[in-house]
């Protein structure tokens, strides 16, 4: 293999390999070219660092845990993580066949074990001379001319094709099938042509959404100030006046692709910050809800008779929402409100919680702090201001009757109003530590019952409409 002689001082590597053996092998093979070396056994670590980091080459087992080279390579190009980092495939298959697989699946080079230093360095150099040559390509930008005169093509093409890659068409309409195919850096227009102008030409051209924001300039003869304006107006950046200046061009062109670039550089930049931000959010609301799923389990383990209580009710009140045709963003936030809607009762003793007989007078009155309790400890949730809804007034009842603040009818927040359902109805159909599972159509019954009085009208209907269909089996299981 031919390669060109590149440095490897302070080339970063990452090396995806299960075998600490091979990992320490390569390391010393490499020891004394000044590469900066790291390596990983776990795939989702080794996703994590490339996120995270930049490298100069990715090193990719043929076999690793749960999944294979190719697989491997295909999930980091699709995350468009390192896209134009060279990978390396390091591999016990030496069949050709098998470097062949590897190659069309996009890898840079292969590298058989036992691992040859030459051939391994040889192939280092390979893929970065083959990288830099993609980079030079790239940044020798491509520009269209259009315009109906020979002469002035040629003479334009002879100004800029030293410096660029040029094509030149002598009318719009073959430039808008041109387009089809290939997306200039910038076209070079003239206004006068027949058939269709360049005015023409530039309205429809940064009118498809394909092709806006390709930097035109326009040639002209003309000293037409009006002609400058309504160009401009149109999406045009610059003019070149006829007959050609080199210089002027040269000089011209090389600004505008220069602005268009940082443009695009740019975009780039905010589109992969943006991404990483969208990433870090997801990342955040799924530990969030983890979070808040290990609390209303810790909640619910007070009291042995009803474990899994606020899942349950965070469930039923997602699906009273669902029916309200709520949004899905809506849904979700009324469950993690459910979830949540018992905290206040960590504040309880658990022999009040878990007591077989009669709750007293004074045991009662303990039982009822648990919504102001509650609020105390969610109030400070600035992230989440809606949060301490639940918890605080889903013993509210519509007809005033309830606590922490005897609300009634629509002054209770409507959360609360479906949580206060969702909660009754799972604590009917739970075996509660003073008497069994009620049967579903006494359920049914005292939701009737509680119609207008202790529920919502609207959402007491529309949990009996969800008895209703699901009156074949236990509500609960299913989730």
């Amino acid at each position: 293999m031919e390669s060109k002689k590149i440095s490897l001082e302070g080339k970063r590597i990452l090396y995806l390999e299960d075998n600490a053996f091979d990992s320490e092998v390569l390391t010393k093979l490499l020891s004394d070219t000044g590469v900066i070396i790291e390596s990983t056994s776990s795939v989702e670590a080794a996703y994590k660092l490339i996120e995270d980091n930049s490298y100069d080459f990715l090193f990719i087992d043929h076999m690793m845990p749960g999944t294979d080279g190719i697989t491997m390579l295909r999930t980091i190009r699709e995350r468009h993580l390192c896209d134009n980092t060279p990978a390396i495939a390091v591999t016990g298959n030496n069949l050709s066949v098998a470097k062949t697989n590897y190659l069309e699946a996009g890898f840079s080079g292969y590298v058989s074990k036992p691992i040859n230093k030459n051939e391994l360095i040889d192939t280092m150099q390979y893929c970065l001379g083959r990288t830099e040559n993609d980079r030079i390509d790239e940044e020798k930008s491509t520009i269209l001319i259009i315009d109906d005169n020979q002469m002035n093509l040629l003479l334009a093409r002879k100004i800029l094709s030293e410096i660029y890659n040029v094509s030149v068409l002598s009318s719009a309409k073959a430039a808008l099938v041109f387009l089809e195919e290939t997306i200039p850096d910038m076209i070079l227009l003239d206004l006068h042509m027949p058939e269709m102008d360049g005015f023409q030409f530039l309205e429809i051209v940064k009118a498809d959404i394909r092709y806006k924001d390709i930097p035109v300039i326009c040639l002209t003869a003309d000293d037409d100030h009006d002609s400058e304006i309504r160009c401009f107006e149109l999406g045009a950046l610059d003019f070149i006046t006829k007959p050609f200046m080199a210089e002027i061009m040269r000089r011209r062109v090389a600004c505008i692709l220069e602005l268009s670039k940082l443009q695009k550089n740019l975009q780039a930049e905010v589109e992969k910050k943006t991404k990483k931000l969208n990433n870090y959010s997801l990342k955040l609301e799924r530990m969030t809800d983890e979070v808040m799923f290990a609390l209303a389990s810790t909640i619910d383990a007070k009291d042995k008779y009803t474990n899994g209580h606020s899942v349950r009710v965070a469930e039923y009140s997602r699906l009273i929402a669902r029916k309200l045709n709520m949004s899905e963003q809506e849904q979700n936030h009324i469950y993690r409100i459910g979830l949540l809607h018992d905290i206040g009762k960590i504040g309880v003793p658990d022999d009040i919680i878990n007591k077989t007989t009669r709750l007293t007078d004074d045991e009662y009155a303990v039982i009822k702090t648990h919504p102001i309790i509650g609020a105390e400890i969610l109030g400070n949730m600035s992230e989440l201001p809606d949060i301490v809804i639940g918890a605080k007034y889903h013993h509210e009842r519509y007809d005033g009757m309830g606590y922490p603040e005897g609300l009634s009818g629509e002054n209770i927040p409507l959360v609360a109003r479906i949580i206060g359902v969702a909660d009754a109805y799972d604590a009917m159909t739970s075996n509660r530590s003073y008497r069994e599972v009620l049967p579903q159509q006494v359920v049914r019954n005292e939701i009737i019952k509680g119609k207008g009085t202790q529920f919502d009208p609207v959402f007491a209907g529309i949990m009996l409409n969800i008895i209703d269909e699901d009156k074949n089996y236990d509500l609960r299981e299913k989730k």
